[in-house]
């Protein structure tokens, strides 16, 4: 029999009113708080460990624009003296005067400074002292916390290569028979800090840096070479290395770093 109204195969029911229990949301709570911890854990180390490279590296490139400006200087005066100046000068009797990095400072945007000191009285005599207290900000990297000395005076966390910057005499360019993209001028240091205008503010840099040596950086130290080349160098270098670079006319063969 035919009938005028079909029964539909399919009924739409009525959506379920579904609540879930507290115990159910509380798992599901429980879980995302896990999976969050979780990822936190994972992955702290990680934001840490790129958040210190990140700042080695900015301390690094401060610290070698510093030693960049100081290598154009000494550049710089020797192209207008024919020499490197003299890491240090003394009076005829022995009295200790000025330092390098007094020398070089007409070179470092630092003329009115420089002509306040008189030369001719050495650097901590009472009429020099306050000239020598004044911090030169190339001479220092922001993050240590010693700049100025117990007595007073501006410090360095930079020191000349005293193989080179000899006392009261300066170096030629002919004199540097090895050459001034292999001799060593200065390298930064972690400890032992001296004032910038001291003219003991020299040392050979086997004396400064080696694995058991305190460092500016991780690892190793900023090296500025004769000729304006800044680099990094392990502090497990090869200790016959550092020698050869250290010497301005040792006659070694060229060292590749």
């Amino acid at each position: 029999m035919n009938s005028n109204s079909e029964t539909p195969l399919l009924t739409r029911s009525e959506p379920d009113d579904f609540t879930p229990s507290a115990g159910t949301l509380f798992l599901i709570l429980a879980g995302c708080l896990f999976a969050v911890g979780l990822m936190i854990f994972l992955f702290t180390p990680v934001f840490e460990k790129m958040e210190i490279q990140k700042r080695n590296l900015a301390r690094r490139a401060v610290s070698k624009s510093n030693l960049k400006q100081m290598g154009l200087a000494l550049w710089r005066y020797q192209e207008e003296n024919q020499r490197f100046p003299a890491g240090a000068t003394f009076t005829a009797e022995g009295t200790p005067l000025h330092s390098w990095q007094t020398s070089i400072l007409p070179f470092m945007d630092q003329s009115g400074l420089f002509e306040q000191i008189d030369l001719e009285k050495p650097w901590n005599d009472p009429a020099n002292q306050q000239h020598f207290q004044q911090i030169v900000r190339c001479y220092v990297v922001p993050w240590s916390e010693e700049i100025i000395s117990s007595d007073g005076y501006a410090l360095s966390h930079y020191v000349g290569n005293e193989l080179l910057l000899k006392k009261n005499q300066g170096m030629s360019l002919s004199q540097i028979t090895d050459g001034v993209s292999n001799t060593i001028s200065a390298v930064d240091r972690g400890d032992h800090f001296k004032a910038w205008g001291d003219p003991a503010n020299l040392a050979r840099p086997a004396d400064v840096i080696g694995p058991d040596k305190k460092t500016l950086l991780p690892g190793g130290n900023l090296i500025l070479f004769s000729d304006g080349r800044v680099q990094f160098v392990s502090n497990k270098i090869d200790s016959q290395i550092l020698k050869a670079l250290s010497t301005p006319a040792g006659g070694e063969a060229k060292c590749d770093l």
